[in-house]
């Protein structure tokens, strides 16, 4: 397909590109006029293009929609998303659109369409996203992988696109709040425990046992926290993200309950003061069960890690 003679331009004018993760193309010009087209069109899908004028991401983002219906014939119009469960109605722009049209051939849906930006416009947010056609209707985009990155920052002067500071900073944050979370959580503070249940028997060991678990679930808790603040600034926009819910909770949870262990080795009463003998009469908080349900064997409480 040539585009350039569908835009009535010289080709030379146009800057092209492959966008990341999903792969469509598109041909830009100074004037306001765009061709985005999608390859790989094996099966009923829509295709979109957007432009979100008031941030980064999907919601508020002004979408050009296309696919082809049933009978053959291309559907293409405008949509503007105001929600993440939007069902990509057909509704005006924030901004003027004209020379609306659409093409399919080959496995590829272009899109072509003039827009009336606002003036001194230099660079935009803009989003793309595919997904399955039922019934003549688009449906819901896979919500995961590819379809959560589809976005970056295009520049109208130069026609480079760029994937935006925003994606790539949040997708590190996660890495290393990851990384952070599994060294404390994962490996030290349950290495931690185990140097107390199982070291703590050898007499030889006395009193390093002690100090090296202390070392383990302090360092543990100090990395722990590292890795919940690096998580904060994204956790509210990835919280809206229904699959990792369950997170917050657990990670309160797990943090409150370190931070009482912590706590302990500075505040743990000596061993004749009236508060350590009313501990001894308290049941343990945690359990760890031997193989045989009926011979549990639990892990008391650092009141009682003390060296001999």
């Amino acid at each position: 397909m040539d585009m350039a003679k569908r835009s009535s331009v010289p080709a030379t004018i146009f800057r092209t590109w492959t966008l990341f993760f999903i792969g469509p193309t598109t041909h830009l010009q100074e004037l306001p006029k765009i061709a985005f087209r999608h390859t790989g069109i094996a099966s009923p899908r829509w295709v979109a293009w957007a432009i979100n004028p008031e941030g980064k991401g999907m919601v508020g983002s002004q979408a050009l929609v296309a696919f082809q219906k049933s009978d053959g014939t291309m559907s293409v119009y405008t949509s503007p998303v105001t929600g993440y469960r939007t069902q990509l109605q057909k509704g005006d722009l924030s901004f003027g659109v004209s020379d609306l049209s659409a093409t399919f051939s080959n496995n590829e849906i272009v899109i072509f369409a003039t827009l009336e930006l606002p003036k001194n416009t230099t660079t935009v947010n803009q989003v793309w996203q595919d997904g399955p056609v039922l019934n003549d209707s688009p449906g819901t985009h896979d919500l995961s992988g590819a379809n959560v990155r589809s976005m970056a920052t295009l520049n109208l002067l130069s026609g480079q696109s760029a994937t935006t500071g925003t994606t790539n900073s949040k997708i590190r944050s996660k890495y290393i709040h990851g990384v952070l979370n599994t060294i404390s959580w994962g490996i030290m503070m349950p290495l931690g425990v185990v140097i107390a249940r199982y070291v703590s028997v050898f007499e030889s060991a006395d009193p390093a046992w002690f100090y090296l678990h202390v070392t383990c679930q302090t360092s543990a808790y100090i990395v722990g926290v590292v890795g919940w603040d690096n998580r904060s600034p994204t956790r509210k926009k990835i919280s809206r993200h229904p699959s990792t819910l369950p997170t917050g909770p657990l990670a309160f949870f797990s943090s409150a309950f370190a931070t009482l262990q912590v706590l302990s080795l500075r505040l743990r009463p000596k061993k004749d003061h009236q508060i350590q003998t009313l501990l001894e009469y308290l049941p343990p908080l945690g359990w760890v069960h031997s193989h045989h349900p009926k011979h549990p064997q639990r892990i008391q409480g650092i009141r009682h890690l003390e060296p001999r």
